[in-house]
């Protein structure tokens, strides 16, 4: 298998040439949410419209600068992983999508109490097991801000040291575009898209190129 992970795309619709043969020749294109910038449905179709005619395959989480009507769209389209299970061959993907509260009342933001309930919804079904998150994990090399303070999700740090995932695809902080560890979990922050992206080989282990 081979993912195409892209994050934070802010409805950018340009891509290079570079850029359409990647997504062309992947397996699976997963979004870590951000697929417009404080757009709506409307937007978030074009977005995913203009991937498609490339490659069909797409799995993804709304991030915190999507209205809430993305959710409803990823959910119509059939290709939601917030709260939601997905299992393609021997890969499980679960995600949650939006972030918890910032100081700057971003369109799709949670509680504490609402992002445990969505965590809640995890089964893991066997197989190699990836969690799709828009917010990073903190206290990582991948949720670092330019002002050098961790801005990850404390939550999702936990979840991910208590399950133990295969791997974790993430975005949300633009300049943190890196690789970490938690325990056996394999992190990737892919960087704002098109301009970055990573590419994930997934055979009997898991190779990164970012």
């Amino acid at each position: 298998m081979k993912i195409l992970a892209v994050s934070d795309i802010h409805g950018r619709l340009e891509y290079e040439k570079k850029i359409i043969e990647m997504l062309s020749t992947s397996d699976l294109i997963v979004i870590s949410g951000d697929i417009t910038n404080f757009g709506g449905r409307r937007e978030a179709l074009e977005v995913l419209n203009t991937i498609r005619k490339y490659n069909q395959n797409i799995l993804a989480v709304p991030g915190n600068c999507d209205r809430y009507d993305v959710l409803e769209l990823l959910k119509d389209e059939h290709i939601n992983l917030h709260g939601e299970i997905k299992k393609i061959g021997d890969l499980t993907f679960f995600g949650i999508g939006g972030s918890g509260h910032t100081p700057f009342n971003t369109p799709q933001e949670y509680s504490d109490e609402e992002i445990i309930k969505i965590l809640n919804n995890y089964e893991n079904k066997g197989g190699k097991q990836i969690l799709v998150s828009h917010s990073p994990p903190i206290n990582t090399a991948v949720d670092r801000t330019l002002m050098g303070i961790h801005a990850g999700s404390k939550l999702i740090r936990q979840f991910i040291e208590k399950n133990q995932f295969d791997l974790c695809l993430c975005g949300h902080i633009h300049e943190a575009r890196n690789t970490d560890k938690l325990g056996k979990t394999l992190i990737v922050n892919p960087g704002p898209f098109p301009k970055y992206y990573a590419t994930i080989e997934i055979t009997d282990r898991i190779r990164i190129f970012l």
